[in-house]
């Protein structure tokens, strides 16, 4: 039997410019400690493949400021792995439930092909609640989305604080291990997305952090970027 990760926080979202990642990453360096998983310097690659029912439920309820809502992805972190995680994550306005589950790369293409008895196999309740939403309502690849994350995190309240750079997607091709999987980009390159996780509180020096005077704090959705770049949800 697999045991299923489950991780429950508050996230801020914010927009900032190169330069005030720039800056921010010189300060954090100082603070805090660079994730152990991070091997190289500056991040480390990140590729999600959302799913959404036949109702595009989860973008819909994301444009529509539902406040409740849930979000399904496969992910990898390098397209040599012969494994993935499939994450389900739900969201109550800032408050985040995410639950992990691990499967074999031959499980993840499985699942891409809508073939999900695999979850079952798994025998945790996690994984079956999983499996019968993705049953019930019908589910499907959409969208992959790339990216480098830079990730910093202190013990205290387990808080981490990752910018995101160089997003691409591609809403046509699910080859989720595929290193040929053509992208294209979400954003200019000098737009970065950072997020501040945490589980209760921030340090009172966190208020005082050197991007946040010119960061944009916006309800930023890697999923939903994805989708609208191919204008569909453009009005």
């Amino acid at each position: 039997m697999k045991t299923a990760l489950k991780v429950q926080r508050h996230e801020l979202k914010f927009y900032i410019s190169r330069a005030d990642y720039e800056t921010a990453s010189a300060a954090l360096g100082s603070l805090m400690q660079k994730d152990s998983h991070q091997k190289a310097e500056r991040g480390y690659f990140i590729r999600s493949l959302y799913f959404d029912d036949m109702y595009d439920s989860s973008v819909e309820e994301k444009l529509d400021g539902i406040e409740f809502r849930d979000k399904y992805r496969l992910r990898i972190y390098g397209t040599d792995m012969n494994w993935a995680k499939f994450e389900r994550k739900r969201k109550w306005n800032n408050f985040v439930k995410k639950t992990s589950v691990k499967v074999t790369r031959v499980e993840a293409e499985q699942i891409i092909r809508g073939e999900y008895d695999c979850l079952l196999a798994q025998k945790s309740a996690d994984a079956v609640s999983i499996y019968f939403d993705l049953k019930r309502k019908y589910f499907r690849p959409v969208v992959i989305v790339d990216y480098i994350r830079d990730v910093y995190k202190l013990n205290y309240n387990e808080i981490r604080i990752t910018f995101d750079k160089h997003l691409r997607a591609n809403t046509q091709d699910f080859r989720l291990f595929s290193p040929d999987v053509v992208t294209h980009p979400l954003q200019r390159v000098d737009v970065i997305e950072m997020e501040v996780k945490f589980n209760t509180c921030l340090p009172s020096w966190f208020r005082d952090f050197p991007c946040f005077d010119s960061a944009v704090n916006v309800a930023i959705s890697k999923y939903c970027h994805g989708r609208m770049s191919t204008r569909e949800y453009y009005t």
